[in-house]
């Protein structure tokens, strides 16, 4: 009996603190972003094209900051971790996450976002992935201008074609030789 007694003081302590958590809301371009989701962004986009901004409350109206940790930091082009920090203040409050001359790259970058919200007493955990693209926007320019760039449309089926035309004209050309 005093063992059932102690779990339940536990349990239910258990959901007091969780219920004075702070309460997170994490969007992207005004779209909610689920704890554990995801946000995809285009290689050499801007930081602020992903629009991130996070809503956070407090059910005692205790004062609450943030902190992050980012896996891939180092692929990170003008931001850093401290871009997603807010110091502690009295909620409710709300974060556009900004960086002026933060980029997205190199493609194919997977960025794993852990936010960690907290009153001095409860934290609330959020995560979320930051995908950039396998390929970034075409560059500007026409072919053989400084910067310019050909393409073929998807990826090397133009080198291909023009070898495999000038294997047949070679083939072609030996053949016609001899039957002469």
């Amino acid at each position: 009996m005093k063992y059932l007694l102690i779990a339940l003081l536990a349990t239910c302590a258990g959901s007091v603190w969780a219920q004075n958590a702070p309460t997170v809301t994490v969007t992207s371009l005004g779209t909610q972003v689920p704890n554990s989701g995801g946000i995809n962004v285009a290689a050499n986009s801007t930081f602020n094209s992903m629009g991130l901004a996070y809503d956070v409350d407090d059910p005692q109206g205790d004062p609450v900051g943030v902190t992050a940790t980012v896996s891939n930091i180092g692929a990170a082009v003008n931001w850093n971790e401290a871009t997603f920090n807010k110091a502690s203040q009295t909620t409710p409050w709300t974060h556009n996450v900004t960086s002026a001359l933060g980029e997205f790259g190199p493609a194919n970058t997977v960025h794993v976002v852990t936010l960690t919200f907290t009153d001095g007493t409860n934290d609330t955990i959020f995560s979320f992935t930051i995908t950039v693209a396998p390929t970034g926007p075409a560059q500007q320019g026409l072919p053989g201008d400084d910067g310019g760039s050909c393409s073929t449309g998807s990826g090397e089926s133009g080198v291909l074609a023009i070898s495999g035309i000038a294997l047949f004209a070679l083939i072609y050309r030996g053949r016609t030789k001899r039957l002469s």
